[in-house]
C-alpha cells in the first residue's frame, strides 16, 4: 500500500510542481498588466504565422526523422513518415515523453521494427539535439557575445564546458568502448542500441540536419516575438532559444511547464519595448497564450 501511494506521488510531483511555480508567476505579476498584454497583442498576425508555418515545420522535423531512419533503421516512405510525426502531436499534448513513444509505437505497428530498437533511435535523436542546441548556443556568443547580458555571458563558458565535457565523454564511451567505472554493461542494453551502431557520420549528418530544423523554430520565434511588443535581436536567439529548450526537460516539472516561463521571462522581459510598463507581465501573457496555441495548431495538424 505504502508503496502504491509512493508511485502516485512521483506521478504527481511533476504536475503539483508544474502548479506551484505557475501560480507563483501569476501571483508575482499584475494580472491587470497580462490581460492589458494579451489584449494589445497582434493575435491574428501571431495565428497566422503559426498556422502557415505549423506544415513547415512539419515537414522539417519528419525530414530528421526520415534521415535518421534511413541510416539507422530502414528507408521507410518519407510521406508516411510525416504522417507518423503529425499523429504523435497527440501524444506529444500530453508530454513530449509521449510523444517519443508514440513514433516509437506507430513504427513498430506500421512496419514491424522493434519497439526498443525504435526508442533507442530516438532517445539517440535526443542526443544529437542536446549536442545541437551547445553547438548554436556557441555559434550565438561568437556572433552575438556584445548582446549578451554579462550575468549570463559569465556563466555560459561553464555551461558550454560541461556540455562539452558530457557530449564528449559519451561519444568516446559509445564509440571508442572506453569504460567509465561501472558504465560498460550499458553497451549491451537494447534501449542503448543506437548508440553503438551509429558511426560519426551518423553523428555528423544528423546535428546538420537537427541544426536545419532548430534553425526554423529561431526564424519563427524571431517572427512571433513581436506581435507580443518584444524585440529580441535575431543572433541573440541563437543563445536565448536552446536555453529556453533546455528548461522544458526540466523532469521536476511536466514537459518544462512553468520552467520554461521563468527562464524566458528573464531572458526577454529586457527585450520589451520601452513604452510597456510590466516587461514581465508582457513575457508571462506571450508564453502562456503560445503553449495551448501551438497545442491545438499541432493537433490540428496531425488530425489532418
Amino acid at each position: 500500500m505504502a508503496t502504491r501511494a509512493m508511485t502516485h506521488l512521483k506521478r504527481a510531483l511533476p504536475w503539483l510542481m508544474s502548479l506551484l511555480i505557475v501560480g507563483y508567476l501569476f501571483w508575482s505579476v499584475e494580472l491587470d498588466a497580462v490581460v492589458a498584454a494579451l489584449e494589445s497583442a497582434d493575435i491574428s498576425t501571431l495565428i497566422w504565422i503559426m498556422v502557415l508555418s505549423a506544415p513547415v515545420i512539419l515537414a522539417a522535423d519528419a525530414g530528421t526523422l526520415w534521415i535518421l531512419f534511413r541510416r539507422l533503421l530502414a528507408p521507410y516512405p518519407y510521406r508516411e513518415i510525416t504522417a507518423i510525426k503529425g499523429v504523435s502531436y497527440f501524444f506529444n499534448a500530453i508530454t513530449y515523453s509521449a510523444g517519443t513513444g508514440g513514433i516509437a509505437y506507430l513504427v513498430h505497428r506500421r512496419w514491424g521494427a522493434g519497439f526498443l530498437h525504435t526508442l533507442s533511435l530516438l532517445l539517440w535523436l535526443n542526443f544529437i539535439d542536446v549536442i545541437t542546441l551547445l553547438l548554436i548556443i556557441a555559434l550565438g556568443v561568437g556572433l552575438a557575445g556584445e548582446l549578451i547580458p554579462p550575468a549570463l555571458a559569465a556563466q555560459l563558458p561553464y555551461v558550454l564546458a560541461g556540455g562539452a565535457l558530457i557530449s564528449v565523454g559519451a561519444i568516446v564511451y559509445w564509440r571508442l568502448g572506453v569504460d567509465f567505472l561501472v558504465l560498460g554493461p550499458m553497451r549491451s542494453w537494447r534501449i542503448f542500441r543506437a548508440f553503438k551502431d551509429a558511426t560519426m557520420a551518423d553523428y555528423g549528418v544528423m546535428v546538420a540536419s537537427r541544426t536545419a530544423f532548430i534553425g526554423v523554430y529561431i526564424i519563427l520565434t524571431w517572427l512571433l516575438l513581436p506581435t507580443f511588443h518584444i524585440e529580441v535581436p535575431f543572433l541573440l536567439l541563437l543563445v536565448y532559444l536552446p536555453i529556453g529548450t533546455f528548461a522544458q526537460i526540466i523532469p521536476a516539472s511536466v514537459s518544462g511547464l512553468g520552467a520554461v516561463q521563468v527562464v524566458l521571462i528573464a531572458l526577454y522581459a529586457p527585450h520589451v519595448v520601452p513604452v510597456i510598463p510590466d516587461g514581465e507581465a508582457q513575457v508571462l501573457a506571450f508564453t502562456t497564450f503560445m503553449g495551448p496555441a501551438t497545442t491545438f495548431v499541432r493537433v490540428m495538424l496531425g488530425y489532418l
